[in-house]
Formats: C-alpha cells, sequence, structure tokens
C-alpha cells in the first residue's frame, strides 16, 4: 500500500512554492496592498514607533542656560489578522490535469483573500479581521451634491498637506471614476478633463485606483500617502494539500495572516458628501 508524500508529489503542490505565487497575486489584486508600503514579519505583532512632536528651541543670550525640552513619541501596533479560503478537487481532476490546476486554484483562492482584504481595508471594524479606513478619524472633504469639477480633489490635497501626508494615490469606486473621466474642459466642449495615461488616470496630479469595495455613506473617494500606511503580512501565505477520504478528493487550503498600519490617519482624507 502506497501514499502520497513530499517526495513523491508534484513539486507545485509544495507549500513554499504555492505559497510564492499566492503572495504575488494577492499583491496584485490587492489595492490595500497597491496602496499601503508592504512590510513583512514573523513577529506576532509589529509596533511602528511615531515621532509626534519636536523639542522645543528659543531664543537666548550668551550665557543663557538653555531650557531642556524633549519630543514626544507614539506608537501604532499592528496585530495581523488570518483571512482564509479553501478548495476541494477530485482526485480524478488532479490526476488527469496538467500543472495548470495549480496555477487555477491558486489564482482562486487569491481571488478570495484580496477581496477579504480590500473589503476590510475600505470598511469599518471586522469580525476577527483588521480595522479598515472608515474606522478612522480622518480629515474630510465634502465635494458638494455632485462631482462636477476636481476641486474637491485639490482641497483634499492640500488638506493631507495641512497634517503632514502627501497623497499619493486616490482610491474610489468605478462609477466615481467613470463620472471624473466623462467630465469635459468647459461646456461645449468634447474634450475631456482627465487624460487617460499608460497606468490609468491621474486626478490632480495623483494616480487614481478604483476599486469596487470603496464602501460608506456619502464617500467618493479616499486620498491616502502609501508611506503613512502599513501592510503588514506576517510569515506569507501558505497553502497545503489535504486527503478527503470521504468523497475521494484533496482539499486546498490557504491561508493569509494581513494587518493595517495607519501611521497618520489626520493625513488621509475622505471625500464625504455632507447629504
Amino acid at each position: 500500500m502506497t501514499g502520497m508524500t513530499d517526495a513523491t508529489s508534484a513539486a507545485a503542490w509544495l507549500p513554499q512554492d504555492y505559497g510564492d505565487l499566492l503572495d504575488t497575486v494577492v499583491q496584485e489584486k490587492s489595492i490595500a496592498s497597491k496602496a499601503a508600503t508592504l512590510f513583512t514579519t514573523t513577529r506576532q505583532t509589529v509596533r511602528f514607533p511615531l515621532w509626534t512632536a519636536d523639542p522645543a528651541v528659543g531664543w537666548y543670550s550668551e550665557l543663557d542656560t538653555i531650557a531642556i525640552a524633549d519630543g514626544s513619541t507614539n506608537e501604532v501596533v499592528v496585530t495581523p489578522s488570518k483571512t482564509a479560503g479553501i478548495d476541494l478537487l477530485s482526485n480524478e481532476l488532479v490526476g488527469d490535469s496538467d500543472p495548470a490546476i495549480a496555477l487555477q486554484v491558486a489564482q482562486g483562492l487569491a481571488n478570495q483573500i484580496a477581496g477579504a482584504l480590500d473589503t476590510a481595508f475600505f470598511g469599518n471594524t471586522t469580525a476577527k479581521g483588521p480595522n479598515g479606513l472608515q474606522s478612522l478619524t480622518t480629515a474630510v472633504v465634502d465635494p458638494g451634491a455632485s462631482i462636477t469639477n476636481l476641486d474637491a480633489f485639490v482641497a483634499a490635497r492640500y488638506a493631507a498637506e495641512a497634517h503632514a501626508a502627501n497623497l499619493t494615490h486616490w482610491l474610489l469606486p468605478p462609477a466615481v471614476a467613470q463620472t471624473l473621466s466623462q467630465l469635459k474642459i468647459g461646456s461645449g466642449y468634447n474634450q475631456s478633463l482627465l487624460q487617460f495615461v499608460d497606468d490609468g488616470v491621474q486626478i490632480a496630479g495623483i494616480p487614481a485606483l478604483t476599486s469596487t469595495h470603496v464602501v460608506g455613506t456619502g464617500i467618493s473617494a479616499w486620498g491616502v500617502d502609501a508611506s503613512q500606511i502599513r501592510f503588514v503580512q506576517r510569515q506569507g501565505t501558505t497553502v497545503e494539500l489535504f486527503d478527503s477520504p470521504q468523497n475521494d478528493a484533496k482539499w486546498v487550503r490557504a491561508v493569509s495572516r494581513v494587518g493595517f498600519g495607519f501611521l497618520n490617519p489626520a493625513g488621509i482624507v475622505a471625500l464625504k458628501h455632507s447629504s
């Protein structure tokens, strides 16, 4: 009687190979990962130190005693949460297919994980998951009843700068992106206000990323500084293959542990309609 072992199984099924593939796909598909700075860790919890205020200085005459002044510090603590997906493959499918089945299953699991991450990132609080943008106290710019020009986006840039942030991305739903893309340079003109470039659209000089996961009452877009947000990934994604004797099949399970660190919430800007 024989059984499957690491030595007799195809290398594509080994956890490290599969996990690397899933990490790549998750980071490619997740808007949260693109709008943040990736930080990998093997620790349960990560602490990001913050310098919140400089020491005070003053003017002095010769031989005056210089007053002692301290700076102020704080920290942001991130504990990655687990998100996972699982799929069941018949042994006939595993045995009869070429190696492409591994890629298809990995991409399917990556879609689940990326979607779960972005839902949490753009949400408020998530049971057993990380808190998102709507849980923060951020800067807010009101675009008015509807978006008819780019004034709100210009105001958002300066609102972020007032809180020591330089926006690197707009995050908005496809419907808002379409509305902006159809704005014209003026009444009676057919020329679009925004121009498409190789990597998408820039709004007020800042690249835009679209996601169906951008939700929230009255929210049309978020402005973020990727250098002030951490996408914390613990140990990478792992994928394991298990026998399912009840139905002559194999389970493929993917697990990823991710958390978000918002180092300067005041520098994040929500474009939010007041009514």
